[in-house]
């Protein structure tokens, strides 16, 4: 969505983080609604939440940009810290579960909603154990095609800004979004630090996952987790209720609620009858549910991790040796490392070296899972990635035209899906020389966009930004 930059403050000295998001145009809505959003939470002065030092507009190489340049928090993120399929004490998961409600006490006292509490998006700040919320979703009112867009944890054009492994039904299904929408969210992480697995679970599948959300049964906390308390069982399900008006909503009851909840499960103090013998070292965390968790929270650790592009093509490398030994051939997990190894040398400057690595995954993820799976399109998608940006611009449109054939007798022509393949095949044509065909190909996406949702639709238009912008 946008470039983000550790950064040091020359006139105040201190290291910040800034974050920068290109515009089709300085006076558009989006950019108004950017800056308006952004000075909004600069407002906020809370020890839960990020702060925002300054936001403004800029051009850089002829494109404008809006900036904003935020607090720098030493720490690891909430993922790094809870790697899938480990748990937390039920104490120690209640307790940040409340530090999270803290956090949106003041943002949604300002009638914002967050829209992408995750793992990822909170830092737990060292030595103090303190949650911080970050990333308020402010580049969405520029770069989300409606509500839709891939699966978390796979980086492709056009992607949602949000994460389905946390979201919301009201957000799968475009409908207005509340303070409950972000408390179904820490409904999802609650249930994942508690148990070591989210709530619902897709291996990709985006449809799959989307319609668990809004349709299948809340699973149970204490049937993954008997220890839990009853009251938490109960809670975590009313969190995650289908209908938003049947959610808890109030993030300041919540986050009382919690700490309430904590205290009950945290456990009396041991006795020691003997002064001199010092207790014994708590159990080391369990090992992971799966080998499978294992390589994915491994391939998290280093996708967490501060390196330089050499350095992650390197332990990435490494994870994959591993997965290699541990999971089957065709494993999902596997083929996913394999995705972020090739994006890593992509990074580092070398997409030969990242089109050889990725065209025999995307190859098989297509042969078994299917042409319309969202890991075997992703996988798709970047490999003509890689080998237009290569040199190999016709090869690339020819392997989007396959892709295309593909998949036309299963998603419709306007599916984000399908417009994310014919607007990169358009792209690499005109890249390849062809502009005549690439032409009418952006014409045709947009008047297939335009007769199916009209054009004041959000769709429509971002179909028209993304042509009217693409520097090909």
């Amino acid at each position: 969505m946008a470039e983000v930059w550790k950064a040091h403050d020359l006139r105040l000295d201190r290291t910040v983080v800034a974050k920068f998001l290109r515009v089709a145009d300085r006076g558009t809505h989006a950019a108004r609604r950017f800056l308006r959003e952004a000075r909004i939470l600069a407002a906020i002065d809370d020890p839960h939440v990020v702060r925002i030092h300054d936001v403004d507009e800029t051009e850089i190489a002829g494109s404008w940009h809006l900036y904003l340049i935020t607090q720098f928090i030493e720490g690891r993120t909430l993922r790094a810290a809870v790697p899938k399929g480990h748990r937390l004490p039920v104490a120690h998961a209640l307790a940040w579960a409340a530090q999270l409600c803290d956090a949106l006490v003041p943002v949604h006292a300002r009638n914002l909603v967050h829209r992408d509490v995750k793992p990822g998006n909170v830092m737990v700040r060292e030595p103090a154990d303190r949650l911080i919320l970050l990333d308020f979703g402010i580049a969405r009112s520029y770069t989300a095609v409606g509500e839709l867009g891939y699966a978390a944890g796979v980086t492709a054009t056009g992607q949602l800004l949000g994460t389905p492994e946390y979201m919301a039904p009201e957000r799968f299904l475009l409908e207005p979004v509340t303070p409950a929408t972000d408390l179904y969210s820490v409904g999802c992480v609650l249930f994942e630090m508690l148990t070591g697995r989210q709530p619902y679970v897709s291996h990709g599948d985006y449809g799959a996952l989307a319609k668990q959300h809004c349709h299948a049964v809340v699973p149970s906390v204490r049937e993954l987790r008997p220890e839990v308390q009853p009251a938490v069982d109960v809670l975590v399900t009313r969190l995650l209720a289908k209908n938003p008006g049947h959610r808890p909503a109030d993030s300041r009851e919540m986050a009382a609620l919690f700490r309430a909840l904590s205290a009950a499960a945290t456990p009396p103090p041991t006795v020691v009858s003997t002064p001199h013998t010092p207790p014994p070292p708590p159990p080391p965390p369990g090992p992971p549910a799966d080998p499978a968790a294992e390589v994915e929270a491994r391939c998290n650790a280093v996708l967490e991790a501060e390196s330089d592009p050499a350095e992650r093509v390197r332990r990435l490398g490494e994870v994959l040796d591993h997965a290699s030994r541990v999971l089957p051939s065709d494993h999902r997990s596997g083929w996913l490392v394999v995705l972020h190894l090739a994006q890593a040398l992509a990074r580092a400057g070398q997409p030969s070296k990242a089109a050889d690595r990725l065209a025999p995954v995307a190859a098989r993820a297509r042969q078994v899972l299917g042409s319309d799976d969202e890991l075997a399109l992703v996988c798709s998608l970047n490999l003509a990635r890689y080998l237009g940006e290569a040199g190999h611009a016709a090869l690339a449109a020819q392997h989007l035209l396959e892709l295309l054939t593909a998949v036309s007798g299963v998603l419709s022509a306007t599916d984000p899906r399908m417009s994310e393949i014919r607007f990169d095949r358009a792209h690499w044509l005109a890249a390849a020389g062809e502009q005549a065909l690439a032409a009418a190909e952006f014409e045709s996406l947009y008047q297939d966009h335009l007769t199916a949702h009209g054009p004041d639709d959000p769709r429509t238009i971002r179909v028209w930004e993304l042509i009217t912008r693409d520097p090909a």
